[in-house]
C-alpha cells in the first residue's frame, strides 16, 4: 500500500486552488448567461429601427438611443427620440403635427374653452384632449395627460415655462408668424419627422410655382390688400404676417402705400378707408368683431369708391385659416382661396 502524506501547508494550498477554480467557473457562467439572453443592446427595438429610417442630422440620436438633443428658443433641450404622448399649446403646432402624421394627446382651442378645434382640422382631432386656450393653457389638465413632450410658443407661454418643464420636456419656439415654414421644420425636428416636413414644404412650393405660372402677366399687375376688421378699427396686415408671407411667396403685389411696413399690422379708422384699397381686398374677421365693419365701413360713402368694391373683388375669408391656423394645412387652404379668386376655373 502506498501512503499519501500531505502536510498542513499543502492542504491550505489545495483549498486555495480549489476556491480560485470555483470563482473563475462562476464568472465564466455569468458571462455566458448574459450573452445568450435578449437585451436592449443585442436586439434592435422597433423605435430604434424607426430612428434609423430618419435622415441623418446634427441632432439625430445614436442607434437605439431613447432621447435626442434639439435646439429651441432657449438652447439645447433633450426630448424623446420618438415621442408618443405629445401635448401642443399652439394652433400652428396642432396643424403641423397632424400633417406630419403625429397625433397629439392634448391641444388648445384658439379663443375659448367653449369653442372647438379649427374646422379645417375636422376628422383629424378625434380623441385629442382640450388643454385650455392658446393663451391660457390648463396646467392641471396637461399634467394629468402625462405627456413625454410639450411643444409651446415663447411669446405666449414663456411665463409658464418653468411650470411646464416640471411636467415634461418642453420644446419652445420663437418664430414670428411670417416664418411659418421655419416653424414647421422646427416642430418636425422636435418630433423627429424632418423628412416629412421637407416633403410637405416641397409639395406646397410646387403648388406656388403652378399658381405663378397660371397667373402669368397678371401677377405683376394685380394688387392685393389684406385687412382684418376689429371692434373699433381696421387692421391692414403686412407682409410679415402668416398670410402676408404666403401672398409674398405667391408673387402677389401690395399697393404702394402698404409696401415696406415693418409692423405686423397697422391700424386705420373709417376716415382712412382709401388706405386699404387694391385690385383685390381679402378680409378676415370674427363675427364678434363685425359690428364696426358693418356700421362704420360698409355704410361709409368712401367704401363704394374703392377699386376692389367697384369690381366686386372684396372677398370675405375664414379667419381660422388666414389668421390663426399658421400651419401647413391652413397654408394650402389659403392657396386654394387665392387660386379661386385670381384664376378662373
Amino acid at each position: 500500500m502506498v501512503r499519501l502524506t500531505v502536510n498542513k501547508h499543502g492542504i491550505f494550498a489545495c483549498i486555495g486552488l480549489l476556491a480560485l477554480l470555483l470563482l473563475v467557473s462562476a464568472c465564466g457562467n455569468g458571462n455566458s448567461s448574459n450573452d445568450s439572453s435578449p437585451s436592449a443592446t443585442s436586439q434592435p427595438s422597433p423605435s430604434a429601427s424607426s430612428e434609423q429610417s430618419q435622415p441623418a442630422s446634427a441632432s439625430a440620436p445614436s442607434s437605439g438611443a431613447k432621447t435626442r438633443i434639439v435646439k429651441d428658443a432657449f438652447g439645447d433641450v433633450e426630448v424623446p427620440a420618438n415621442p408618443e404622448r405629445t401635448v401642443v399649446l399652439a394652433s400652428a403646432a396642432l396643424d403641423n403635427l397632424l400633417a406630419l402624421g403625429v397625433k397629439p394627446i392634448g391641444a388648445p382651442y384658439s379663443i375659448s374653452v367653449n369653442a372647438n378645434f379649427f374646422a379645417h382640422l375636422a376628422g383629424q382631432t378625434d380623441g385629442i384632449e382640450n388643454t385650455g386656450t392658446t393663451d391660457q393653457p390648463n396646467l392641471e389638465t396637461i399634467a394629468k395627460l402625462a405627456p413625454d413632450l410639450i411643444i409651446a410658443q415663447k411669446d405666449t407661454h414663456e411665463a409658464v415655462y418653468e411650470d411646464l418643464k416640471r411636467i415634461a420636456p418642453v420644446y419652445m419656439s420663437d418664430r414670428i408668424p411670417g416664418e411659418w415654414k421655419e416653424l414647421l421644420r422646427d416642430q418636425a425636428d422636435a418630433v423627429n419627422k424632418q423628412a416629412a416636413a421637407d416633403e410637405l414644404i416641397a409639395k406646397f412650393e410646387d403648388r406656388i410655382a403652378k399658381f405663378k405660372t397660371d397667373m402669368g402677366d397678371k401677377l405683376a399687375s394685380r394688387t392685393i390688400s389684406l385687412i382684418r376688421p376689429r371692434e373699433d378699427h381696421i387692421r391692414i396686415y403686412s407682409e410679415k404676417t402668416y398670410s402676408g408671407a404666403i401672398l409674398v411667396e405667391a408673387g402677389l403685389v401690395r399697393p404702394t402705400n402698404q409696401q415696406g411696413i415693418e409692423e405686423q399690422h397697422i391700424k386705420i379708422t373709417e376716415e382712412q378707408i382709401a388706405d386699404m384699397d387694391a385690385d383685390v381686398i381679402i378680409s378676415f374677421g370674427r363675427e364678434s368683431e363685425a359690428d364696426f365693419f358693418n356700421e362704420k365701413i360698409l355704410k361709409n360713402p368712401l367704401w363704394n369708391t374703392l377699386v376692389a368694391v367697384k369690381n366686386n373683388q372684396v372677398h370675405m375669408v375664414n379667419w381660422e385659416t388666414w389668421l390663426s391656423g399658421q400651419g401647413i394645412q391652413a397654408a394650402n387652404l389659403i392657396l386654394d382661396d387665392l387660386t379661386k379668386f385670381f384664376i378662373p376655373s
